[in-house]
């Protein structure tokens, strides 16, 4: 079998002879990341366009070509057809750091990683997002992170602000990093769904509970079942 990076330092497995036109439509990486990234979760192709903003037609030939490569499962329940990726398939890094494109940006985020967790209170998931997350940032990007917290997400807030104040005036590497987090309790970011949505598809997950699995299913799916 042969190994696709889908997105850095996470792949997918391949059965050799690769077809010609494999990955044809190019919906398939997009739709491959989501799926990717949330494997425990079955989505409807409406719901993955929309996550993805790709027209429901070039995620249904997509979500094709990839079954078609053993790479999701289908399934239909109530008439609406939901695609999972094929966890056999998938590698995933234990360190979700080296997921980030540019390695200067490392450790920084680990720091911020182990001080969210270290100092704010009941936190259920963390994820990097914007430019750092794409690979796309410079020495001007701020490193931009959310955070799922059971409770007290004004009291979260406060210790998480209190942290970025710390960690502008550290250097990594003889570099400044500016830093942005956002905290959201369970409650207040099921209400934000839309908001979330960017964030959840681009991100990439640094710490992960069933809270924060749950919470991308229901932002993906718009809530619904």
């Amino acid at each position: 079998m042969d190994s696709t990076s889908i997105q850095s330092g996470t792949s997918v497995r391949v059965s050799i002879p690769v077809p010609d036109d494999v990955f044809r439509h190019s919906a398939c990486g997009p739709v491959l990341s989501l799926l990717a990234d949330t494997p425990h979760a079955a989505f409807g192709i409406r719901d993955i366009g929309r996550a993805i903003e790709r027209p429901h037609r070039s995620v249904s030939l997509a979500v094709d070509d990839l079954e078609a490569l053993g790479l999701v499962t289908t399934r239909t329940e109530g008439g609406k057809k939901l695609v999972q990726i094929d966890r056999g398939r998938l590698e995933t890094p234990t360190d979700p750091i080296i997921r980030i494109p540019q390695v200067e940006f490392h450790d920084p985020v680990r720091r911020l990683r182990s001080e969210l967790l270290d100092r704010l209170e009941n936190v259920t998931g963390i994820l990097l997002f914007g430019s750092v997350a794409r690979g796309e940032a410079d020495r001007k990007s701020d490193i931009d992170c959310f955070v799922l917290v059971g409770a007290n997400r004004a009291t979260n807030q406060k210790h998480a602000h209190e942290l970025v104040q710390e960690l502008n005036d550290e250097r990594f590497d003889g570099d400044r990093y500016d830093f942005q987090v956002l905290v959201e309790s369970t409650e207040s970011a099921s209400r934000q769904r839309d908001q979330l949505r960017e964030i959840v598809v681009d991100g990439i997950t640094l710490y992960e509970t069933q809270e924060l699995i749950e919470l991308k299913a229901e932002v993906i799916s718009d809530g619904r079942e």
